[in-house]
């Protein structure tokens, strides 16, 4: 999952107006990677619970409409219930299911969740449970719902990490979020640098270096189902964004929550939006 999460794996992943907001700030931090990259964005901890609507959804609130995730903690779920990495894994991904449901109750209309960096892929001991993992986590969200589903990754290293079978998926392949469905993007072995390298590219393909322009960049990513990030969430603590999604987070919130994400509750979700639908949102400025 995440590039720098100690318990990342398997996803199965504000500015206040002013100083004067009762948010619960946690600060406005670097965000280790997050300087330059995400500069614009405010940081702001957990809040309360989200005043509910008849039947316990959020009633009458701005929500994001591209939700990133980066679903830190599984291994530190793990260790400190004292059962293997693998049950961690299993309940990451059973949580982040649930997760896509709020979402698409809620009306966010794109949700793109790190289940594994190019950086713990190389490096993470116990990869052949997450791949384990992501491969069950994939075939969980595929038959949850009628979600339109896409991976983040280059099919090369896919098909390095023996999951062939979802380089199909791989930019835009899968669907275009049409007809009000849930878009959801698991960014498997992704780098957000090499996402914009690979980006850049296609447009040189395609139109030359004639046409290779911000403008550009940003609509290819948008062909692949990868809009500007309204707002990005990353539990276990840790307040970084380690190369996710590095060009749309530009205007992004920020949502740091303590939970490790297999505690990652409804009133946690129903937090978030609140925070979110608080903000008094200056893209950039």
């Amino acid at each position: 999952m995440s590039g720098g999460g100690e318990g990342a794996g398997v996803a199965g992943a504000v500015g206040a107006g002013g100083a004067g907001r009762t948010a619960g700030v946690v600060g406005v931090a670097a965000a280790g990677g997050a300087v330059g990259v995400a500069a614009a964005a405010e940081v702001v901890g957990a809040v309360g619970a989200v005043p509910q609507a008849s039947g316990g959804r959020p009633s009458g609130r701005v929500v994001p409409r591209h939700l990133g995730i980066v679903p830190d903690g599984n291994r530190r779920w793990a260790r400190q219930h004292g059962v293997p990495a693998r049950e961690g894994y299993r309940r990451g991904a059973e949580r982040t299911v649930e997760v896509l449901r709020w979402c698409e109750e809620a009306g966010v209309e794109t949700v793109t969740v790190w289940a594994l960096s190019q950086d713990n892929a190389a490096k993470r001991q116990e990869l052949p449970v997450m791949l384990d993992g992501i491969t069950a986590l994939m075939d969980s969200v595929t038959a949850a719902g009628a979600w339109d589903v896409n991976v983040l990754g280059s099919p090369g290293q896919l098909s390095t990490l023996g999951l062939a079978d979802l380089s199909g998926r791989c930019r835009g392949s899968a669907g275009t979020g049409g007809g009000g469905r849930l878009r959801v993007n698991l960014a498997v072995a992704y780098d957000g640098r090499e996402e914009i390298v690979a980006a850049a590219r296609a447009v040189l393909a395609e139109s030359g270096a004639e046409g290779l322009d911000s403008a550009a960049v940003g609509r290819r990513l948008e062909r692949w189902g990868q809009p500007d990030c309204d707002l990005i969430l990353r539990t276990s603590g840790e307040q970084r964004l380690s190369g996710f999604l590095l060009w749309q987070s530009l205007t992004a919130e920020l949502h740091f929550s303590p939970e490790q994400w297999p505690d990652f509750d409804r009133a946690a979700f129903d937090a978030m939006l609140a925070s979110f639908a608080d903000r008094e949102r200056r893209f950039g400025a």
